[in-house]
């Protein structure tokens, strides 16, 4: 076979995105021809595609001739590889003299519009970058390149309509698909986004991307069952994809089936050693010995966490975090959890005067004569059941129990109640909680019960069948009890409590996939915590009887009883069921998926003491809580 014929195939084969194929024909090509320029140089693209960047970088290098001259096709392959791993001195190296040599070439004026980015020349950047769409207006990067300045300049509608031009295509733009969806979660569209994604995955049936986007969706809202026919289809056509093999993972860990989660993220290991989230999701259920495989692995690909993104360094130093814990060495492992923090903040900004100012509407607007005055009613349905409080105080756990009672199902934590709510009229006041999906629009101001209605109808579509009963357990509702105690008068409110340091501690060293901002710093997350506690005090006060507390240490202590004024709260009959929760078969999507698919243990509790010297700046803040806590735990 000639050297045509041997690229005709490879090419062929990459536009099919069959680029494992592709590169083992150029590898046979190169047996036969060893050297040739030009199969390297396809090798070389194949790899940049698939997202080898540095093995790229290797072969484009091979490809400069002797006088040290670049060809400007592999001159920018190299620009582009450098740009992908975030070297942008050395992109501008190779990319500026392509375009003073050749003003016009699209490619190279994208790079520069890139690097201009990067340092934050926006101006320069656009107009590098409009240049280069006025000589090819389908150019895929600029365009994607032009959606990125949009969204820096914080003008995301624009970004959004630039940006679907490479989404909404036969042959879309992978990372302009991500960027789409990215911005659409940043603007909590989550709903607008699977009906795009369902549309999208009709109209283009053989792009994977599409698919692969709305069964990440799916977990997300913890439709598992949707999900995993997705992904299990697209795993058999790529079975050493280490992108569907990680959510695969993700997914068979909420769904309890822990074994099989840590086969699929094996695989992922194998196909990619520092996979930086892989790492952390299969070291949360591994205790760590010095000397083991998984603790080895973890420092050797910390040796080389400088070279990797921001947030892949955020993962493994949570990672870190994990292992160093289980070995004992807790200062090493609070300085992880800190730089982990520290950088997972960057990636996602915790706006602490948007939040105390969300508190102090709340606790202003909503109370007892204000409720009082408001003559509308709700929506009466007793089926819904929230179960809220601060993260990991043991929402998850009370939610098994529930959910082992054959009249209730646990929907997870579901982010209706916040849309439902969104500008609710508390007597002429129009409240805003961020930037959230609304349930009806602002100019509809949708009555008390046309939302409570809208939110009963969300939670049977989450259940899996008929039930009394549906748990919504988005700790996060506790923001709105007052609320939710008018928009729905028969549902029931449980509020779970946890010693205040444990909670915080436990949060602390988490790293959640979305949201919980103020947990990546102990002084934030101390006034986070404090907040919450002055909250609930105002329900407490405004509105006797709207909650049933339940505390998670005589939870651990004594489970039946607690469990049995939860049911009977709940207007049920019992089941010992309910008391077997661990064999409860049903996806868990928290941090707590594995621990609550086990008896009872007290090993949670009383166990921050051991930390107690490394928590000054959380203590400061709540050590007048812990004391009244602790007084409480006392004289009960």
């Amino acid at each position: 076979m000639d050297i045509k014929a041997i690229l005709n195939q490879a090419v062929a084969a990459r536009r099919a995105s069959q680029h494992a194929n592709a590169l083992s024909i150029l590898k046979q090509g190169l047996k036969a021809y060893p050297g040739e320029k030009q199969l390297l140089g396809c090798m070389a693209q194949t790899l940049e595609q698939t997202r080898a960047y540095e093995d790229a970088l290797a072969l484009y290098t091979r490809l400069v001739d002797a006088k040290g001259d670049v060809p400007i096709p592999f001159a920018l392959g190299m620009g582009r590889c450098f740009l992908a791993i975030s070297r942008f001195a050395q992109a501008r190296k190779v990319i500026e003299p392509v375009l003073k040599q050749d003003p016009v070439n699209v490619d190279a004026l994208t790079g520069m519009a890139r690097i201009a980015h990067h340092n934050n020349q926006l101006d320069q950047a656009m107009a590098l970058v409009t240049k280069a769409l006025s000589i090819n207006a389908k150019y895929q990067p600029a365009i994607h390149e032009k959606a990125r300045i949009h969204s820096s300049l914080k003008e995301q509608e624009n970004a959004l309509q630039t940006i679907f031009q490479n989404v909404d295509s036969e042959q879309p733009y992978g990372d302009s698909i991500d960027l789409w969806i990215n911005i659409l979660r940043d603007q909590k569209r989550e709903l607008f986004l699977t009906d795009q994604l369902k549309e999208l995955s009709e109209k283009y049936p053989a792009r994977a991307e599409f698919h692969f986007g709305l069964a990440l969706n799916y977990i997300r809202a913890g439709e598992l069952e949707r999900a995993r026919t997705i992904l299990e289809r697209l795993v058999k056509q790529s079975p050493n994809n280490y992108k569907i093999l990680y959510e695969l993972g993700v997914l068979e860990r909420i769904a309890g089936n822990i074994a099989r989660s840590r086969e699929y993220l094996g695989k992922v290991l194998d196909a990619k050693p520092d996979h930086a989230a892989a790492l952390r999701t299969y070291s949360t259920d591994h205790k760590h010995q010095y000397g083991d495989t998984v603790f080895s692995r973890l420092n050797t690909v910390a040796a080389n966490i400088t070279a990797m993104t921001i947030s892949d360094q955020t993962q493994l130093h949570f990672a870190l975090g994990r292992a160093y814990d289980d070995v004992g060495e807790l200062e090493a492992s609070f300085r992880h959890y800190a730089v982990g923090g520290a950088k997972r903040k960057k990636e996602m900004p915790f706006k602490e005067q948007s939040n105390v100012r969300m508190f102090n509407v709340m606790k202003t607007v909503v109370n007892h004569d204000s409720m009082a005055q408001i003559e509308q009613g709700g929506c009466t349905s007793d089926l819904p059941v929230f179960i809220l409080g601060m993260p990991r105080s043991g929402t998850s756990l009370i939610e098994q129990v529930l959910s082992s009672h054959p009249d209730i199902f646990g929907a997870g934590e579901l982010k209706y109640m916040t849309s439902a709510l969104e500008n609710i009229d508390i007597l002429g006041r129009r409240l805003k909680f961020g930037e959230v999906e609304a349930a009806f629009p602002h100019e509809q101001n949708a009555s008390y019960k046309d939302r409570g209605e809208w939110y009963v109808a969300k939670l049977k579509e989450a259940s899996l069948g008929e039930y009394k009963r549906v748990v919504d357990k988005m700790p996060g509702n506790f923001n709105f009890a007052g609320l939710i105690g008018k928009v729905l008068p028969n549902a029931k409110i449980i509020h779970s409590r946890r010693h205040p340091v444990e909670t915080c501690l436990s949060c602390y060293r988490i790293h959640f996939a979305e949201g919980h901002q103020w947990s990546y710093n102990l002084s934030e997350l101390g006034r986070y915590y404090k907040r919450y506690w002055e909250l609930m005090s105002h329900w407490r006060e405004q509105f006797p009887g709207l909650l049933h507390e339940i505390r998670y240490e005589d939870n651990v202590a004594n489970l039946e009883p607690q469990a049995r004024s939860l049911i009977d709260f709940l207007g049920l009959d019992w089941y010992d069921e309910c008391l077997k929760f661990y064999e409860t078969d049903r996806p868990v999507k928290t941090a707590s998926a594995a621990q609550v698919r086990q008896p009872i243990y007290n090993t949670s509790t009383n166990r921050w003491r051991k930390y107690e010297h490394l928590l000054g700046p959380l203590l400061e803040e709540i050590g007048d809580i812990v004391n009244l806590y602790e007084a409480q735990l006392q004289d009960s």
